[in-house]
């Protein structure tokens, strides 16, 4: 039977998924790429904010009609709107016909197989295969893999759903980290990006210490890893050995992603976040001073309960002030069960879209400003694909993140075509800029 799986949400779905179809294919399931022509179709859903529940909504109807117009017999929901939600899509959507949340892939197995069975898809069928980071099906078009390090948070910020959904902290071993990374590495990975809800906390529940650092060391030692990235790190768990790990590595991205979400204290309070706005401009000049060539990436919510127009005014400035290489932004979500629900003063939506505007805006600026003095310098990138409109090939260097940040793009010409190959590697000098992205030449 064919298997098809559409992943929605951020990059650690994307891992559940990729075990998920590695545990199909170990079965002798057929994995396809065009859900028309998948017998079985598993959506694998996201549930943090509101946008995100509705685009998972939105994505099982649609696949439900492949029931109509394809080959589906089985339409199977996973994933985090499906643990948050289980009972309302069974009673909801009878189109369903299986829901499996995150907190069941440890028996993904015995689930599957009672499911089967009760269906009668399967003559007597066993499923025995349980998901495994080292049996995972890489869903990335060029050499990279995401690798998760940790599930779920303790952080307890009071806008976020991730601990009522993934549960607590809960770090891997890092002997089992260094066996994934060195098997993909085996198959030709050359890129890992090191991802959880915490990155920075790694280690602390199941050795005592931080050992993000040490991490970082081992996995550079590994033959066949050219770049290993960070992404999610908290600023008052980034140490100064982190800082300097990643600043005397060759293979460390110099890139340093750090939602902050605000710069106002009395907010970051209401938010639960551990830093203060102190600490953040003192660890953002402590990374400057060691890594003086690092990247930095941000995250920031507008229109928090209780957000006045002088406290998101106090935001903006310290941005100016910081300027950050990338940032992204998003308007406050409520979210029932979380803390924040009940806090009193929410902000109406449309003043939430006109600050988020008014920060893009002032963040464009600095973009502008940052691409520029990236004129004339060389850079090795990996060569992702080529443009839809087929006139360039999309690139992207150490100091450009998957997915989130913008590209570096080569004109396809008849020098460049010669030279460059998707899926490796080549050396290119930036020509020109926008506010996003970047134009080059192959060397």
């Amino acid at each position: 039977m064919n298997v098809g799986l559409v992943t929605l949400g951020c990059t650690k779905n994307q891992v559940d998924s990729e075990m998920i179809l590695g545990a199909f294919k170990s079965q002798g399931f057929n994995i396809v790429n065009q859900v028309e022509d998948a017998d079985i179709i598993v959506v694998n859903t996201c549930g943090f904010i509101q946008s995100a529940k509705e685009e998972a909504i939105d994505t099982i109807l649609e696949m439900a009609d492949y029931k109509e117009i394809g080959k589906c017999k089985a339409l199977i929901v996973t994933g985090c709107l499906a643990k948050r939600y289980k009972s309302q899509i069974i009673e909801s959507m009878p189109e369903v016909d299986l829901v499996i949340g995150v907190d069941e892939y440890e028996n993904i197995s015995e689930i599957l197989s009672n499911f089967f069975n009760q269906k009668k898809l399967l003559n007597q069928y066993k499923f025995t295969q349980k998901l495994d980071f080292n049996n995972r099906v890489i869903s990335s078009t060029y050499p990279l893999a995401y690798i998760r390090i940790s599930d779920g948070c303790d952080n307890r910020c009071s806008y976020c759903a991730i601990p009522l959904i993934r549960g607590k902290f809960k770090s891997r071993k890092m002997e089992d980290i260094l066996q994934e990374v060195e098997g993909l590495a085996k198959q030709g990975i050359k890129e890992f990006c090191i991802i959880s809800q915490d990155t920075s906390k790694y280690g602390l529940d199941i050795y005592g210490e931080l050992k993000l650092a040490e991490l970082l060391k081992k996995m550079s030692q590994i033959n066949g890893v050219k770049w290993i990235r960070i992404l999610y790190m908290y600023l008052f768990e980034t140490t100064d050995e982190l800082i300097e790990e990643i600043g005397k590595n060759d293979k460390v991205c110099k890139y340093f992603d750090i939602p902050i979400q605000h710069l106002n204290d009395r907010l970051l309070k209401d938010m639960n976040r551990h830093d203060t706005k102190q600490i953040i401009f003192d660890r953002i000049q402590k990374i400057r001073q060691i890594v003086p060539e690092a990247i930095l990436r941000t995250t920031c919510i507008v229109g928090f309960p209780g957000e006045t127009e002088k406290e998101f005014e106090e935001l903006l400035d310290g941005i100016k002030e910081i300027k950050f290489d990338r940032l992204g932004a998003f308007t406050y979500s409520r979210e029932e069960d979380t803390k924040s629900y009940d806090f009193e003063n929410q902000i109406d939506e449309d003043i939430k879209e006109k600050r988020l505007k008014k920060l893009f805006d002032v963040q464009k600026e600095i973009s502008l400003e940052k691409n520029k003095q990236r004129l004339g310098k060389e850079y090795e990138v990996i060569i992702e694909d080529i443009s839809e409109d087929e006139q360039y090939f999309v690139c992207r260097s150490m100091l450009e993140a998957p997915d989130v940040d913008g590209r570096i793009y080569v004109k396809i010409d008849e020098d460049s075509a010669s030279k460059a190959i998707v899926g490796e590697y080549s050396l290119v000098k930036i020509i020109d800029y926008n506010e996003y992205d970047l134009f080059a030449q192959i060397i």
